[in-house]
């Protein structure tokens, strides 16, 4: 298979990629990472330095893709399916790439925080980083109905 995802199925980031990988219906492997297994990790690291997934790597070109929104666009431009992801259309373009970006910074990153941190142990968990999430989370949600609660149907 010339497709291999690297992935954890709880990250957010991930799934992003796996919806574009389903949508078109392109044949993948999944690897799922363990970054508690320091052999997973190092292999990870390996085929990208920074550690983090998603990765893509896709054997046919010799091309290790990185994390989610750069996976996605590659996936657009060397293995199309019925629809792109992200539109032809500049306008349109921009805007998923500016939803793209703040969904990622401003949701994701601080959900991510106060998910993680109830794997913590309890004398190492991040109280203070919690909340400062959760403020975080509430603003964006704020901006974000302002942006889609427009009655259009997203799903």
């Amino acid at each position: 298979m010339s497709l291999t995802l690297y992935f954890h199925p709880f990250s957010s980031y991930c799934q992003k990629v796996l919806i574009a990988l389903y949508e078109r219906g392109v044949p993948f492997e999944k690897v799922s990472v363990d970054l508690g297994d320091a052999d997973e990790r190092a292999a990870l690291a390996r085929l990208w330095p920074v550690g983090k997934f998603p990765v893509l790597r896709d054997e046919a070109r010799g091309a290790t893709v990185p994390e989610s929104s750069l996976i996605v666009s590659y996936l657009d431009r060397v293995h199309p399916g019925p629809a792109p992801m992200v539109p032809g259309d500049a306008d349109a373009a921009l805007r998923v790439h500016i939803l793209d970006r703040f969904f990622d910074s401003y949701v994701m990153t601080p959900m991510q925080k106060a998910v993680a941190d109830n794997f913590r142990p309890p004398e190492a968990r991040d109280a203070f980083g919690v909340e400062e999430a959760k403020g975080h989370l509430a603003k964006a949600y704020g901006i974000i109905e302002g942006e889609l609660g427009d009655g259009r149907t997203w799903a």
